[in-house]
């Protein structure tokens, strides 16, 4: 009973953390700002951002233990209550509904298997070590890098310790929901971007309801895809509001996106394709340009391309001609960033699984060869019952306001709507092309480029008092699918018999693996294990023949040597 109090108390203690420094970055950024924009939908993710930045700088310089963590999200909570936050009751109290109906997706004992190869032990060896550079070196997923590792890593507190790395996950989820919820209930809101709204809830909380399936992948899908719905309002809808700031307040959580995963890059292509379907923004480049959001937006990326750098050699790694290769005496070698980015192709594009790989990968990856084994092995099966689920949501809706009839509804700007979603499709084909699997970046464009027009016809066909009148009942039953979906998890991981049964309630099982140790003249040892990392000594990894450590100035620098 002791570590079920302590591991909820420590949870809702960082929670109340991280929407206080979205406070404090509201008003450092913002301040100025006489925006009609309800900044309160962003405060979450703002907050989780800002945490993010922080620990990208101070990693350079102390590992995040326990004393560093305390301070800095005690002072997230003590600033709660002495600022004007604990007196906005109406969003602390939505925030805690919404956190009650989605805490049974926090209980998990059977975690993904990218936790135990790489992020748990990245994450690990931040809360252990400042930076080392040249991490690459030791395991393929050290060169993966996300900002999310660095946020996780300020979760490590007394008492549950390792056990609160999971706790981002779950508040990307809460305040994506808080964020839909409040957006489709505003008066402000065409009626085609509440179903955009909508259909987001139905779908993202369906398909999205394991935390530990989340990895890295799936926050920064959930964040981007209010971005755009919020872009798209703002563009093509949102005509009296002042656009402007509205878009300023979107600019830093893009490049927040973006910190979390390059594969988000390419909507900097939609971002930057905006000022040109919108005057009044290409008007006004340079009100954008000298913005503390700009500002906070480069910011970010150069602070998360900065580790990037450190840890590979790489600007963006495994991007191989953003990368030293010999210019830089602890980066990875040219060669390897390509071999290593070749493979994340092939399994992209199904071309590797378990137990199967292809012979000739770079013929495989090449044109579009691998479209017949991808369609045979990854769309009949993971795709597909996406897709299912998305329109089963559209199918539940359908059913759920059934008495409908057919009212033509004149559409505006069909122009700028028009280029908005050939954006889109550009971006879906960017990531067709490269990496067609769901994980990297699929979720979130895939359900963007059939909901548009669905949003489009929803608008015709039902009523809107009837929508209004049944919409908190179809909430309450997404709500309840969420958690029996939740609830039958668990009582499985509880009946199983291997590593994962759920023996150490409610914290995540853990394997105890062998390892060995190689000891250097520098004084950092490192540690091999005997299969995946998982929570070892740090840092954790394979050691070759010729790798070697210095220290320079206080930091450790891998290095291996031809």
């Amino acid at each position: 009973m002791k570590e079920i109090i302590i591991f909820f108390l420590s949870f809702y203690f960082c929670m109340l953390s991280v929407i206080s420094y979205g406070n404090m970055f509201e008003k450092l950024c913002f301040a100025k700002l006489k925006s009609e924009e309800d900044t309160l939908i962003y405060t979450g993710f703002y907050g989780l951002m800002f945490l993010t930045l922080i620990s990208l700088v101070t990693s350079y310089f102390i590992p995040h233990n326990f004393y560093h963590n305390i301070i800095l999200h005690g002072f997230g909570f003590f600033y709660f209550f002495s600022s004007s936050l604990k007196k906005n009751r109406t969003y602390l109290k939505y925030i805690f509904f919404i956190s009650l109906l989605t805490i049974s997706a926090l209980v998990i004992s059977k975690t993904n298997d990218d936790l135990s190869y790489y992020h748990f032990p990245f994450t690990k060896y931040l809360t252990e070590y400042k930076i080392i550079f040249g991490m690459g070196h030791l395991n393929h997923g050290y060169n993966l890098l996300s900002s999310l590792f660095f946020l996780n890593s300020t979760f490590y507190l007394p008492f549950i310790k390792l056990y609160s790395f999971h706790f981002s996950l779950l508040f990307f989820l809460i305040f994506f929901n808080y964020f839909l919820l409040k957006e489709i209930f505003s008066k402000k809101n065409d009626l085609v971007i509440k179903y955009l709204y909508f259909f987001a809830f139905s779908y993202f909380n369906v398909s999205f309801n394991r935390i530990a399936e989340f990895g890295t992948d799936k926050g920064g899908q959930l964040l981007i895809v209010l971005l755009i719905i919020k872009l798209f309002d703002l563009v093509c809808f949102n005509l009296k509001n002042n656009r402007l700031q509205g878009i300023l307040l979107l600019l830093p959580l893009l490049g927040y996106c973006i910190s979390l995963k390059t594969y988000f890059l390419p909507y900097v292509l939609l971002s930057i394709s905006v000022l040109f379907i919108n005057n009044q923004i290409l008007k006004n480049i340079n009100f954008f340009i000298y913005s503390k959001s700009f500002l906070f937006f480069l910011t970010i990326l150069a602070l998360t391309f900065s580790h990037h750098f450190i840890s590979t050699g790489c600007i963006i790694s495994p991007l191989p001609f953003t990368c030293f290769g010999d210019s830089v005496f602890w980066s990875r070698e040219i060669e390897d960033i390509k071999s290593l980015s070749i493979w994340l192709e092939n399994w992209a594009k199904s071309g590797a699984g378990p137990g199967y790989r292809t012979e000739n990968i770079s013929l495989y990856i090449q044109n579009f060869n691998w479209v017949g084994n991808w369609i045979e092995r990854y769309f009949n099966g993971k795709f597909t019952d996406q897709i299912a689920i998305l329109f089963a949501s559209y199918l539940l809706i359908v059913l759920f306001f059934k008495n409908f009839t057919y009212h033509k509804e004149k559409i505006e700007n069909k122009k700028k709507i028009f280029y908005f979603y050939f954006i889109l499709l550009t971006i879906f084909m960017i990531w067709f092309t490269n990496h067609p699997t769901l994980r990297y970046g699929g979720y979130s464009i895939f359900f963007l480029i059939i909901s548009l027009p669905m949003a489009l016809i929803f608008q015709s066909l039902i009523d809107k008092k009837l929508f209004y009148k049944k919409l908190k009942f179809f909430i309450i039953f997404v709500a309840i699918i969420f958690n029996l979906k939740n609830f039958d998890r668990i009582k499985k991981e509880f009946d199983r018999t291997d590593l994962f049964q759920f023996n150490n309630f409610p914290f995540f099982a853990i394997k105890d693996n062998q390892y060995t140790e190689t000891k250097f003249k520098s004084g950092l040892t490192i540690y091999s294990p005997m299969g995946h990392c998982w929570s070892i000594p740090s840092p954790c990894g394979g050691v070759a023949e010729n790798l070697i450590v210095n220290k320079k100035s206080g930091y450790h620098f891998l290095q291996r040597i031809k």
